[in-house]
C-alpha cells in the first residue's frame, strides 16, 4: 500500500465520519424526546408477568440478566473436559465471592462510587446465591472425580456448608431472629470464610488463595473502616439534647461532639446500648434525620441533628429504654445518595404518612439555600461590593404535597413545619427592588391532605395562606392532573416519593404515565421505605367511609404507618431488605 491509498482513505474516512456527524447532529434533536421516554419505561416501570408487577424494574432485571449470562458465558467457553470445569468454576465462584464479602449493609466504597442501595443489595444477595452453585458444582465435580475424603475434601465440606448455612440462614430465620440475625450471619459467614481459607491454604496452587484473602481483607476492613471512624478519625458520637415522646414516635434530638457532614437524604447507622456486651458496637440501626439547623444545614456540616424513630414497630424498640436526656449515643455515616434536586427548575416532593420524615431534608435544604441566596444578593445590592458566592439553585417551583393518614400525624413535624414556613417566607423577601418582581411568588407550596375534617379547635402546624394550605379530597387522580401542569414550566422536573412501598410505586407509575416527547418527568426515591402498620391515632381513628386515602385510587388500604425504613443490611431482615428506621 503507497502512500497516495493511505491518504485516499484516511480523506475518504474523515468526509465519512464528517457527514455522520452532521446526519446524527440534526436528526438527535428529533429523535431525543422519544428516546428518553423509553429510558424513562425502562428505568422506572416494573417487570409485570402474568398480570403481577414483580419488585425489581427493567434496569434491576437488565443487570441481573447479564451477570447470569456472563458467568454462564464464563463456565462454559472453551471446557474441554470435566477438570477444567472443576477448576473454572472455583476460580469463578471466588471471585463472585470477594463482592459478597464485601459487607450486607451500607458499604463505604459502594456508597463512595453512589450505587444506590437498590441495586446494591440486590446485587449483593444474588451475587452470593450465584457463588454458592458455583462452589457446589466445583464440590459435586470434586467428589465425582477423586472420591477420597482427606483434609482437603473435609475442608470443602466446610466451606462448602458454610455458605449453604449462609445463603439458607438469610432467607429462612431472618425474622424469626430478630435484632440478633445480624451477629449470626456475620458468625456464619467467618465460619464459612474460614473454611474456604483452610480449603485454599491445602491446595498447592497458591493462587487460588488470592481471591480468598483479598475476601478475607474485604471483610475485616470494612468493619475496621467503620470502627476508625467512629472512635479515632470522625468522633462521631453525640449527648441527646431533647426527647419528645407521644407513646407512638419517639423525636430525637441528638448534639454531636463536633460537626459531622450532612446532605440531604442522608441517613446515619444509630447505636443503642444493647442485651449483649459491646452490642453497640456491632448492631445499629439505619436512620434519616428528618431536620437539622438551617444555618448549618445549608453549609453541609451539622451538629444538631433530629430523629424519628418509631415506639411500636421494630426490634429496636426495646433498647429505646436505654436513651435519657444526656444520653450518650454513637452513630455512623452520613451514607447515601445526594440527588441534587437543586439542579431542577421544578422539584415535587410528595410524602405519604411518615415518609414526610424523608421528604423535609429536601425543603429545608432548597429553601435555606434559596434564603441564603436572596440575602446575599440583597447585601451585595446595598453594599455594591460584595463578592460572596451565591449558590445559584435552578429551582423555580417547589411543590411538597403530604398525604396524612392520621389527623394529628402533623403533630411530630409540628415545630419544623412552622420554621420551614419562616424560612420560605425569608427566602421570598428582598429589600431590593430590582429583584421585587422575581421574588413576587413564594417558592414553596405546601399541601397538606387530611384524611377527614380536621377540629377546628385544634390549630395548624403553620399559617394558612395561599401556597401553605391543607386540603380534603384529594386523591392521586387530582395529584396526576397537578403533575402534568407542574411539567410545563420551563426546565427538567423531577418529582420525589418517600412512604410506604405501594406510595412510592403509585408515584413512580404516574411518573411514566405522564411522561411524553414533550413532557419529560424524572423520578426519584429516597433510600428507605415506610412499611405499614404500628400507630395509631391518639385522637381520631376515622371509619373507612370515612378516609380519603383508603379508596381503589390509593397504593396502600393501611390505617397507619410507621417511620420504619427498609434496607437489605445484614442485621435485622426480612428476605431481600433489612428493617430499619428512620
Amino acid at each position: 500500500m503507497d502512500f497516495a491509498q493511505i491518504y485516499l482513505y484516511v480523506l475518504c474516512g474523515a468526509i465519512g465520519s464528517l457527514v455522520l456527524f452532521i446526519v446524527c447532529r440534526i436528526s438527535y434533536p428529533k429523535i431525543e424526546p422519544y428516546i428518553r421516554v423509553r429510558v424513562t419505561h425502562f428505568k422506572y416501570s416494573k417487570i409485570k408477568l402474568g398480570g403481577t408487577s414483580l419488585a425489581v424494574t427493567g434496569l434491576k432485571i437488565s443487570l441481573l440478566i447479564l451477570f447470569l449470562a456472563a458467568n454462564g458465558f464464563l463456565l462454559g467457553v472453551g471446557i474441554s473436559d470435566l477438570a477444567e470445569l472443576e477448576q473454572r468454576a472455583a476460580a469463578i465462584a471466588s471471585a463472585n465471592l470477594m463482592l459478597v464479602f464485601l459487607g450486607g449493609r451500607t458499604n463505604a466504597l459502594a456508597d463512595w462510587v453512589q450505587i444506590p442501595l437498590s441495586i446494591y443489595y440486590v446485587g449483593h444477595r444474588w451475587i452470593g446465591v450465584v457463588a454458592t452453585c458455583e462452589a457446589l458444582l466445583h464440590s459435586a465435580l470434586a467428589l465425582f472425580r477423586h472420591k477420597k475424603f482427606d483434609a482437603l475434601t473435609k475442608s470443602g465440606y466446610v466451606a462448602i456448608g458454610g455458605l449453604v448455612v449462609v445463603v439458607f440462614s438469610a432467607a429462612c430465620f431472618r425474622r424469626r431472629c430478630g435484632r440478633f440475625f445480624g451477629l449470626f450471619h456475620l458468625l456464619f459467614s467467618m465460619g464459612a470464610l474460614g473454611g474456604l481459607v483452610w480449603h485454599v491454604c491445602l491446595q498447592q496452587d497458591g493462587k487460588a488463595r488470592i481471591p480468598i484473602f483479598v475476601s478475607c481483607g474485604l471483610l475485616g476492613g470494612s468493619h475496621l473502616y467503620r470502627w476508625v471512624w467512629m472512635f479515632i478519625l470522625g468522633h462521631t458520637a453525640g449527648n441527646v439534647k431533647n426527647l419528645w415522646d407521644d407513646g407512638n414516635i419517639m423525636r430525637l434530638q441528638l448534639g454531636t461532639d463536633k460537626p459531622v457532614s450532612v446532605f440531604p437524604g442522608c441517613y446515619f447507622y444509630l447505636f443503642f446500648t444493647g442485651p449483649l456486651p459491646f452490642y453497640d458496637l456491632f448492631h445499629g440501626y439505619a436512620m434519616m434525620p428528618v431536620w437539622s439547623n438551617p444555618d448549618q444545614y445549608v453549609t453541609g456540616q451539622a451538629s444538631d441533628l433530629t430523629f424519628l424513630i418509631s415506639r411500636t414497630v421494630g426490634h429496636h424498640r426495646r433498647s429505646l429504654g436505654s436513651i435519657f436526656p444526656d444520653s450518650r449515643l454513637r452513630l455512623d455515616g452520613p451514607y447515601g445518595k445526594d440527588l441534587k434536586l437543586h439542579t431542577f427548575e421544578t422539584v415535587v416532593l410528595t410524602a405519604k404518612g411518615l415518609g414526610i420524615s424523608g421528604i423535609l431534608p429536601f425543603a429545608l435544604h432548597l429553601a435555606a439555600r434559596k434564603r441564603n441566596d436572596n440575602g446575599l444578593r440583597d447585601k451585595s445590592a446595598r453594599l455594591r461590593d460584595s463578592s460572596e458566592p451565591v449558590f445559584g439553585d435552578l429551582s423555580r417551583h417547589v411543590d411538597l404535597i403530604w398525604w396524612l393518614e392520621h389527623d394529628d400525624q402533623d403533630r411530630w413535624v409540628h415545630d419544623q413545619l412552622r420554621s420551614l414556613q419562616e424560612i420560605d417566607n425569608k427566602a421570598c423577601w428582598t429589600r431590593s427592588l430590582s429583584q421585587l418582581f422575581a421574588n413576587s411568588q413564594k417558592f414553596l407550596v405546601v399541601w397538606c391532605i387530611y384524611p377527614v375534617k380536621r377540629n377546628p379547635e385544634r390549630k395548624l402546624p403553620f399559617t394558612s395562606n395561599e401556597f401553605w394550605s391543607r386540603r380534603y379530597n384529594f386523591g392521586f387522580d387530582e395529584f396526576s392532573r397537578e403533575l402534568r401542569q407542574e411539567a410545563r414550566y420551563p426546565g427538567r422536573t423531577v418529582v420525589v416519593a418517600s412512604g410506604e412501598e405501594k406510595f412510592v410505586n403509585m408515584m413512580r407509575d404516574m411518573v411514566v404515565q405522564n411522561t411524553t416527547s414533550k413532557r419529560l418527568i424524572e423520578f426519584a426515591d429516597v433510600e428507605y421505605h415506610t412499611q405499614p402498620g404500628g400507630f395509631k391515632s391518639s385522637f381520631y381513628n376515622p371509619p373507612d367511609s370515612q378516609a380519603v386515602l383508603v379508596n381503589s385510587n390509593n397504593p396502600s388500604n393501611s390505617q397507619s404507618t410507621p417511620i420504619e425504613m427498609t434496607e437489605m443490611d445484614i442485621s435485622d431482615q426480612h428476605a431481600s431488605k433489612v428493617k430499619e428506621f428512620v
